[in-house]
C-alpha cells in the first residue's frame, strides 16, 4: 500500500486493493485532493502500515448541503451504510436491544446539534430499534434542559426527545461506586457537590477522590455512539471526542480541569476502561459550529462552521483533526497556537487509536 498526498498537505493511507473486507464502491475510493474536512497534521516519521480490517484505521467524511434535519439524515445514513458494508457490522439491536447516544451540552450555545441526534435516531430506528430501546445521555440535567433535549418540569425517567428517553447522569442512580476512576487529585468543587448530594439524594461522599463512570454506557447496552462538539479548553487544550466521553460523562471531574497534568492522564485512562470501550462503536463529529478560542465558555466571535460530518471508531484521530483546525483558525486571527494535548499522546500509548492521518484510510460519502 502506498501513501496518497493531498494538496492541502495532509497525507492519508491509500485504501488497499479489493478484498472481501474492503469492497469497491463509489464511497470507498481514495481521494485525490483535500477538502475543508481535513487539515494538515504535524510531521511525524512514517510508521507501520495500518490494518484495513480494523475499523479504527478508518475515518468517514460526508458533506452537508446545509444543517437541516434532512441533510443530517442523508449524511448519517450514508456513513452508517458504508460502515456496515465495509465491516459486516450491522448497527441493529443485539441481545440487549439497547443503544445509547452520548451528547454534549456542557457549553451553552455550543452543543450537539439536535438535527444530528434526530438523524442518528432515525437511522437506528430504520435498523430495527424502537424509540423506547434508545436513550440520550449527558451529565447535567439543567444543561440538557437548556440545549432543548430535556423538557422542563419533567420527573426523573419521564423526559424524552423525539420519544427517546433522556438521562441526566448527575441523578444519583446513574452512578455507582462499583464503576469508578480513582485519582489522588482532591475535589475542587466540594461545596457544589455537597449541594448536589442534598438535592439529588446522593449517597456518595463528595470528599471521596473518585470519579464515577457513566453506568448507562457501561452495562445493559448493545452499543453507544458519541456525538461530541469541538471547543478549545484552557486546561487541556482541546475538548472534543475523548473529553466528551470521559470528563463530561463522569462525576467529580472539575478537579482535572484545575490540574491539567492529572487531567490529561485521566482522559486517556478513563477512555481505556474496557467496559466503556466494549460498547463505544464510534463517534460522529459535526463541524456545524466549533470554537477555537475563549473556551470553554461560549464566544461566537471565535467560532467557525463547516458543512461536514466526520465519523471514526478512532476518537484520537478526530481530536487530532480538531486540534489542527483550531490552530489554523487561531493562526488566521494572530493568536498563539494551542500546545498538542498530552491526553492524545497518552491515548496513543494506551492503543485507543493513532493520531497520524497517514495511518488512516479516508472514505468520503456519499
Amino acid at each position: 500500500m502506498g501513501l496518497l498526498a493531498c494538496t492541502a498537505g495532509l497525507v492519508w493511507a491509500q485504501p488497499p486493493a479489493v478484498t472481501a473486507a474492503a469492497k469497491p464502491d463509489a464511497t470507498g475510493k481514495a481521494v485525490a485532493a483535500a477538502k475543508p474536512a481535513e487539515t494538515a497534521a504535524p510531521a511525524k516519521p512514517a510508521s507501520a502500515t495500518p490494518d484495513a480490517k480494523d475499523p479504527r484505521s478508518w475515518i468517514w467524511s460526508s458533506p452537508l448541503a446545509d444543517f437541516s434535519d434532512k441533510s443530517y439524515r442523508a449524511a448519517v445514513e450514508a456513513i452508517f451504510t458504508d460502515y456496515e458494508k465495509k465491516f459486516g457490522h450491522k448497527l441493529e439491536p443485539g441481545t440487549l436491544r439497547r443503544a445509547g447516544l452520548k451528547v454534549n451540552t456542557n457549553t451553552a450555545g455550543l452543543t450537539t446539534p439536535p438535527g444530528l441526534v434526530r438523524a442518528v435516531i432515525a437511522a437506528l430506528e430504520a435498523r430495527g430499534f424502537k424509540a423506547a430501546e434508545l436513550f440520550i445521555v449527558d451529565r447535567s440535567e439543567s444543561r440538557l434542559h437548556d440545549a432543548g433535549f430535556l423538557p422542563l418540569n419533567t420527573r426523573e425517567g419521564e423526559g424524552t426527545f423525539d420519544d427517546v428517553q433522556v438521562i441526566a447522569l448527575e441523578r444519583g442512580r446513574y452512578y455507582n461506586l462499583k464503576w469508578s476512576y480513582d485519582s489522588n487529585v482532591a475535589p475542587d468543587d466540594e461545596i457544589e457537590q455537597m449541594a448536589d448530594r442534598k438535592r439529588l439524594e446522593w449517597t456518595i461522599d463528595p470528599n471521596q477522590r473518585q470519579s464515577l463512570l457513566p453506568v448507562p454506557l457501561l452495562v445493559a447496552v448493545d452499543f453507544w455512539i458519541n456525538l461530541p462538539v469541538g471547543i478549545n479548553d484552557d486546561a487541556l487544550g482541546v475538548s472534543g471526542t475523548l473529553v466528551d466521553a470521559t470528563l463530561y460523562a463522569s462525576s467529580n471531574t472539575g478537579r482535572f480541569f484545575e490540574n491539567p497534568q492529572s487531567g490529561n492522564k485521566a482522559v486517556a485512562e478513563m477512555a481505556a476502561v474496557p467496559e466503556l470501550q466494549r460498547g463505544w462503536v464510534f463517534s460522529l463529529l459535526s463541524l456545524e459550529r466549533y470554537q477555537y478560542a475563549g473556551g470553554p465558555i461560549f464566544n461566537s466571535l471565535y467560532t467557525r462552521s463547516e458543512p461536514v460530518l466526520l465519523m471514526s471508531p478512532n476518537p484520537v484521530i478526530l481530536d487530532q483533526l480538531l486540534f489542527d483546525r483550531l490552530n489554523r483558525a487561531r493562526q488566521s486571527r494572530g493568536l498563539d497556537a494551542i500546545d498538542h494535548p498530552a491526553y492524545l499522546d497518552n491515548a496513543v500509548v494506551l492503543h485507543l487509536g493513532t493520531d497520524d492521518p497517514r495511518q488512516m484510510f479516508l472514505t468520503r460519502v456519499p
